[in-house]
């Protein structure tokens, strides 16, 4: 029939629709294998971007609370195995202000005498008076005519007087800065113990007063810092009137100072330090102290943590460097080998690890690799900051409990009168906060 067509021309027509068909079906397949590679892509860096954010949390985790509280492993009980236990020390005998003695000559059941004592035992009991202990001196003071110089002159001996004494300012320091006590705590307490009453404006004006006093203290802290040839640095967040400050502590072998700034620039260092260039600074590595004057010597706890947080097997591999290091440091100067732990430092730098954040804590180690060494040149340079760390972990207890402080003056006062003090400490570690403490306050009123 005609405009039929034959068998071979419609299977030629099929053939061909097929062929596009399959062209079509292969640019599709082509298409989603490219699409596929892409996803597969953006899955791996999303995969990357999620270890790091882990490990970040984990990081700002191992800040604010303690490692055994993270992994759910409660903290073992009491004292560890083989450790020492605590008895108290018996009272010397010059320090016995009541004797008691308790003997008999008749038996207690049968009433009949009984021989000499065949041994005897003796206690202490120790206590403390809650009594009300004030101290309120009344001065006279007269004021005489001298017809000769014609004037009014009185003595020449007269002390210095204020309202309040020395010994109580010294409590308020001591409640203030080593109790952490809030105002009102302090007036609650002074009342309480000692029925001495006193406002909380009283209070800080001798906190203000003791900063006057320890002026001449303080700048001889600066200039021990300044001199000082190993110098441990830190810095923390700190409150006042609502902005953001920051609290520097500087830690020496003699002494202890802290800085309130509205800054964390390295200018504050820069100034706290001066030029020295012969002595070791210890930090965490922040850039503040990258550019001051002297050798540098970053923390390897920081650096543990980080790795612990990144990558275990880079971890594992850092604390087993850590450990050989402490141990060249017991050894004298001269005799350490500061080449073999350059060496396995380039060696863990080049290590490939399966651990994708690992990369990080290598750039970490890279980039200051030459100031994680300079303890090993030095006598008595510890690598790690941890002495810098607990000079400011009283102050951040501070900071929760008091908020920061509510002016610049008070500000002041509080880096002065707390460098003071835990100068005082470290110097005196073995004696009572008192005995050192009162002294120093009487003799620098004596000055005025």
């Amino acid at each position: 029939m005609r405009g039929q067509l034959s068998s071979f021309v419609r299977l030629q027509i099929k053939v061909t629709k097929l062929i596009k068909s399959n062209e079509k079906l292969r640019g599709r397949v082509e298409d989603l294998a490219r699409e596929l590679q892409e996803k597969d892509r953006l899955i791996k860096e999303l995969e990357e971007k999620l270890q790091d954010k882990e490990a970040q949390r984990r990081e700002l985790l191992s800040y604010m609370y303690k490692p055994e509280k993270i992994n759910g492993a409660a903290k073992s009980r009491g004292k560890k195995p083989g450790a020492e236990g605590f008895h108290r020390p018996t009272p010397r005998e010059s320090a016995v202000t009541e004797t008691h003695t308790y003997t008999i000559h008749r038996c207690p059941i049968c009433k009949g005498a009984v021989g000499k004592a065949v041994d005897t035992t003796v206690k202490f009991e120790e206590d403390i008076v809650l009594v009300p202990r004030s101290v309120v001196r009344k001065h006279i003071i007269t004021r005489h005519w001298c017809p000769k110089c014609e004037t009014y002159v009185r003595s020449a001996n007269i002390p210095p007087i204020s309202r309040i004494g020395p010994k109580t300012l010294g409590y308020i320091l001591y409640a203030r800065y080593h109790l952490r006590l809030p105002f009102a705590k302090i007036k609650e307490s002074l009342n309480d113990l000692y029925d001495f009453k006193i406002s909380e404006g009283e209070i800080a004006e001798k906190l203000q007063e003791a900063e006057t006093l320890f002026g001449k203290d303080y700048e001889t802290i600066k200039a021990l810092v300044q001199r000082a040839k190993t110098v441990y640095a830190d810095e923390t967040g700190w409150r006042m009137e609502g902005n953001n400050w920051w609290l520097w502590v500087f830690v020496t072998e003699k002494g202890i100072q802290y800085i309130l700034e509205d800054t964390r620039g390295k200018g504050v260092p820069q100034r706290a330090l001066g030029e020295k260039t012969d002595r070791v600074i210890i930090s965490d590595g922040y850039a503040a102290y990258k550019n001051l004057a002297g050798a540098k010597q970053q923390c390897w706890v920081h650096l543990l943590r980080r790795a612990k947080n990144r990558s275990p097997a880079i971890y594992h591999d850092l604390a087993l460097l850590y450990h050989k290091l402490l141990l060249e440091l017991a050894k004298p100067v001269k005799e350490r080998n500061q080449e073999y732990f350059e060496r396995e430092l380039t060696t863990l730098v080049a290590k490939r690890y399966r651990d994708p954040p690992a990369h990080k804590v290598q750039e970490r180690i890279e980039r200051h690799k030459n100031s994680l060494l300079t303890c090993l040149a030095y006598e008595n340079v510890l690598p790690e900051n941890n002495t810098a760390e607990r000079a400011i972990r009283p102050q951040v207890v501070m900071r929760k409990i008091f908020g920061g402080s509510r002016s610049p003056a008070g500000a002041h006062a509080h880096a002065v009168n707390n460098s003071v003090l835990a100068t005082l400490k470290q110097q005196n570690p073995s004696k009572n906060f008192f005995d050192v403490l009162i002294p120093l306050i009487e003799k620098r009123y004596s000055e005025l």
